[in-house]
């Protein structure tokens, strides 16, 4: 590191003193500013560009995991390490999820201690840049590409319609057949360049407010009357709420989850029942069909990516359906899971807010 540019945030002179000493001991070449309060602090990051910033936790006006978290908003990948002279693991863990990069206890502080913890906050969040880098770089191309493969899609489909209607009716069956296989290919092909632009767009942090699960739910009836009255399918809703979350987000997910349970379903007739009830903090909305169910062995399967339990010529599909739906929820600070019984049917559970803020299940956050 040649000629770092370190800020010391501190309401006490002589604690920043100590803290500078050390701090001009573990990187002798740095260059090193302080400031007594947060007001300060922003007019120096406006003047320079600084590789870490330093603050003590408790400063009168705005203490430092507040002062973090606004920083960490404006500059994503600044390393900010927090001095403090509470030894509190709960206050530790809090500050990280504020935004603060690591920690240090002022009853710890020594060169050693300072040039290791610095050096890595560092490392930790140049990492990160350059892992969101890459991330936004594969969603740009992916996003590319699959707008690009639209157009020769469009072209393979209108050329095969094209040439399937210059072959007089009962001429060449299996040039038929063969005409139709690839027709349906094209379909699918589409049908998965669709899915995996909407998974892309899905990485962009939507808008949530609050929203009418009726509203949301007489939106999904509408789109699917087709689809419900062709099948014979009995789709009910009951409760009512306003939660935390994005219309259109919600909407896709409850749409697939009742397009699958009329798919994957030999009832006669095929019933979907959308039910809605609330705690304090949060609402469950469980999508409960009579279909064919799910082995209990797949269940923690089935939210990856292009995973299917069936051939396409049992059931079509892109095998990205319920990836979708778990990584909207997710976009919603919600959760989704699935109970299921083969030959009975299965149970999708979406927990969202009420309110901003994480559902209180956060284990479901966790990439399976």
């Amino acid at each position: 590191m040649s000629q770092p540019a370190f800020l010391i945030l501190d309401d006490s002179a002589s604690e920043r003193l100590i803290i500078k000493h050390v701090l001009s001991d573990a990187f002798p070449d740095a260059a090193i500013s302080q400031a007594n309060d947060a007001e300060s602090a922003r007019g120096m990051f406006a003047a320079m560009s600084l590789d870490c910033i330093l603050l003590d936790y408790s400063m009168p006006q705005m203490d430092g995991v507040a002062f973090a978290e606004e920083l960490r908003r404006a500059y994503p990948h600044l390393p900010i390490v927090l001095v403090t002279g509470v030894g509190d693991e709960m206050l530790v863990s809090h500050a990280m999820r504020r935004g603060v990069t690591d920690y240090i206890p002022k009853s710890r502080i020594n060169v050693e201690s300072m040039r290791r913890i610095v050096e890595r906050a560092i490392q930790s969040c140049s990492l990160r840049k350059i892992v969101v880098a890459q991330r936004e770089e594969l969603e740009t191309f992916a996003y590319a590409l699959a707008h690009d493969f639209k157009q020769p899609i469009r072209q393979i489909r209108t050329f095969t319609e094209l040439i399937s209607q210059e072959v007089p009716n009962g001429d060449s069956p299996e040039l038929q057949q063969y005409l139709t296989f690839l027709g349906q290919a094209a379909q699918r092909l589409g049908s998965l360049v669709d899915v995996m632009s909407q998974y892309t767009l899905l990485n962009q942090e939507p808008e949530l407010h609050q929203i009418s699960l009726a509203a949301v739910m007489e939106n999904v009836t509408g789109a699917l009357n087709s689809e419900i009255k062709e099948r014979g399918a009995v789709l009910t809703f009951t409760g009512d709420v306003s939660l935390h979350g994005n219309e259109t987000l919600l909407g896709q997910v409850l749409q697939n989850l009742i397009l699958n349970g009329m798919k994957y379903n030999k009832s006669d007739p095929p019933r979907i029942d959308v039910r809605a009830t609330c705690t304090i903090d949060e609402c469950t909305i469980a999508i409960q069909d009579n279909g064919i169910g799910i082995a209990e062995q797949y269940l923690g399967e089935i939210f990856r990516p292009l995973v299917r339990l069936h051939t396409t010529s049992e059931y079509a599909g892109t095998g990205l359906g319920l990836t979708l739906a778990r990584k909207a929820i997710l976009a919603q600070h919600g959760t989704i899971e699935c109970e299921s019984e083969v030959g009975v049917g299965s149970t999708f559970i979406v927990r969202i807010p009420l309110s901003g803020g994480p559902s209180r299940r956060p284990d479901e956050a966790a990439t399976h």
